[in-house]
């Protein structure tokens, strides 16, 4: 059971660290799973569990319906937020699992509308924890301001969240125990960070399978 997982790493190519070796640090900072872009097909390396993951940036629902034709094979596909209508648009449109790069989204291109409907589509929203160790000054307080905001709405509207270190190499990775602390700096409660840790698996049922509405 993945119950521990990254939501987001880039094993290369599309980063600079090979599966294997990001598996034994994963192990050894306490992680069960962890989903990773652009790898073919899921797979479990020693006792870490890999779930396949694309990544989908786009500027229309069409686009985005595009992309999504081509990522039907994997186990996790991510769509990255834009604004309100943009994320409205493909959260009541395409069936998809997780709403990424919120941190750089406007204060408004989330909100209780846009809550309600991803509780309703089962979809999670990221925590890309590595906004907040990379980033500072204004730019560090947008993100956390964004995932406080987050943390609210997913209490009171119940959809799930994911948290992900983002990283392309075993430098990004961060610990359990790093994760917990990052997460309730960004306002989320100890429960909330438990949950989304075992998240990645929970998108994985027969309900949620990817699907393109016409």
């Amino acid at each position: 059971m993945m119950k521990t997982a990254d939501a987001c790493i880039y094993p290369y190519p599309a980063g600079d660290t090979s599966l294997r070796r990001f598996a034994s640090e994963l192990e050894l900072r306490g992680f069960t799973g962890a989903v990773a872009v652009g790898l073919p097909a899921g797979c479990t390396v020693g006792n870490v569990r890999f779930l396949s993951g694309a990544e989908i940036t786009a500027n229309t629902v069409k686009s985005c319906r595009d992309a999504l034709r081509n990522a039907r094979e994997v186990d996790i596909v991510m769509v990255h937020a834009g604004d309100a209508a943009f994320n409205r648009a493909v959260l009541g449109n395409i069936q998809f699992h997780i709403l990424r790069g919120i941190y750089h989204a406007d204060k408004r291109a989330f909100d209780h509308v846009s809550a309600r409907m991803a509780a309703d589509r089962g979809v999670a929203v990221d925590i890309d924890l590595s906004r907040i160790i990379s980033e500072s000054g204004n730019r560090r307080q947008r993100a956390l301001e964004r995932y406080r905001d987050i943390g609210r709405f997913s209490r009171k509207y119940g959809f799930m969240l994911t948290l992900s270190s983002g990283g392309r190499s075993i430098t990004g990775v961060r610990s359990v125990r790093a994760f917990s602390l990052l997460g309730e700096l960004a306002g989320l409660e100890k429960e909330q960070v438990r949950r989304a840790l075992a998240t990645p698996e929970a998108l994985l049922s027969p309900q949620r399978s990817v699907e393109v509405i016409e």
